[in-house]
């Protein structure tokens, strides 16, 4: 049997500076990269070859295919954000070179990332815990899972043959709807309900032999859950085998 991984490399996080002065660094890669873009402003970024998929990165039209991955920037104007922190960073670095905006922008993981604090409308309802102390909870489920999946390593989790619904979890080619293309010949099969994503999660942990402290909230359950950006924290409530 394979021994446990150890010694997993920390989450990386992006930091960029405005010729302005001002500074975006947060705990999140995803909220970096969007406030970044947002000050950078939609129209000044329509400009920009860049493409995800074969779709252009920005658009005015919010892709059908993935939807839960479009965010606002601002004058009718979306990037979708399906990639890692790596892939926004080379992003940034193209975007910075086509615009000549002048822009620091560095990726670390030894930067002290800002908390994101969020209202009630913001909560996490999913936040995955590695043993590396990684936290992985964004306000997207689904992000949230493909994150998880990254982390984990897509190749090592296609390896294990998981099916949901009698669907292959990783293909080479996209062969159903729900699916996300995640690499150049790789696509992920992304659960909608919230439940399915935990016990797909629990299960990848148990056959990696990856501890994951999992902790989930539903709006129509009466739990307590916890915020984006308690990274220090052990997951108060492991969840329990079906």
């Amino acid at each position: 049997m394979e021994e446990p991984r150890k010694g997993r490399a920390k989450s990386k996080k992006l930091r960029v500076r405005f010729p302005d002065g001002v500074e975006y660094c947060y705990s999140s890669s995803k909220e970096t990269f969007i406030k970044t873009l947002r000050k950078i402003g939609g129209v000044k970024l329509s400009r920009v070859k860049l493409e995800v998929c074969h779709l252009p990165l920005f658009s005015q039209e919010v892709y059908e295919l993935y939807k839960d991955f479009m965010e606002p920037i601002g004058k009718g104007w979306y990037v979708n954000i399906q990639s890692d922190t790596y892939t926004k960073f080379l992003q940034l670095k193209i975007i910075n070179e086509q615009l000549k905006l002048g822009l620091e922008i560095d990726m670390s993981e030894d930067f002290k990332g800002k908390r994101i604090h969020r209202g009630p409308k913001g909560m996490c309802v999913l936040e995955v815990t590695f043993p590396d102390h990684t936290v992985i909870g964004e306000e997207n489920t689904a992000e949230t899972f493909m994150q998880c999946i990254w982390h984990l390593g897509i190749d090592d989790v296609r390896k294990l043959h998981l099916q949901h619904g009698g669907k292959e979890l990783v293909t080479n080619s996209k062969m159903y709807n729900a699916q996300v293309q995640v690499d150049v010949d790789r696509w992920l099969l992304v659960p909608a309900a919230l439940k399915d994503k935990v016990k797909i999660l629990r299960v990848i942990s148990a056959m990696l032999h990856i501890k994951l402290n999992i902790t989930s909230f539903s709006t129509s359950e009466g739990k307590s859950y916890k915020r984006i950006g308690n990274k220090d924290h052990k997951a108060s409530s492991s969840l329990k085998k079906d």
